[in-house]
């Protein structure tokens, strides 16, 4: 019951912090929120017995990446008047679409993969050497049954890098 409880406060803090992110008009506390998302994450990560991905999400995630995004959007220095509006009718609409249209699409490609192994059997472990969470196990499965979904998270990931350059552009005025 402790445990369970403990996900769920792991899995709150999560949440607010993500959505903290999104909301956020100013770049450092969104960054800041999206530190505490990261730390959630790991602390979920941690309680379902998976210490290598909890420490990997602490270390690379919340440690590094974050740090550096946080460098940059105070070396960026936006104003209040650099923040353009939040986007409304069209745009607004439009991009709530596609982010729809690209989880479907990544929703079908994934359970349309009919060979992906049990997960028990992915990790390649009988119940007397229970592996998960462990660098072999996550080596193993991640360059074998789960290759394809992991080079669909790089392309949805190369664009939000390509989004994000996109809103940092400043724009020239005529």
């Amino acid at each position: 019951m402790l445990t369970l409880v403990a996900l769920g406060i792991f899995a709150l803090v999560a949440l607010v912090g993500g959505s903290l992110a999104v909301m956020l008009r100013d770049p450092i506390y969104a960054v800041l929120s999206l530190v505490k998302a990261m730390l959630g994450l790991a602390g979920i990560y941690f309680i379902l017995g998976a210490e290598y991905i909890g420490a990997i999400q602490i270390i690379v995630y919340a440690g590094a990446v974050l740090v550096t995004f946080l460098f940059v959007v105070m070396l960026v220095n936006l104003m209040p008047a650099d923040i353009p509006p939040l986007p409304r009718g069209l745009n607004l609409y439009g991009a709530i679409a596609l982010a729809a249209a690209w989880m479907l699409v990544l929703t079908q490609a994934l359970t349309a993969i009919l060979d992906l192994p049990d997960p028990a059997e992915a990790r390649g472990a009988s119940p007397d050497q229970y592996l998960f969470g462990t660098l072999p196990s996550i080596g193993k499965v991640l360059f074998t049954a789960y290759a394809f979904p992991f080079e669909l998270l790089s392309i949805t990931l190369i664009v939000g890098l390509i989004g994000a350059s996109v809103l940092v552009q400043k724009r020239s005025e005529p």
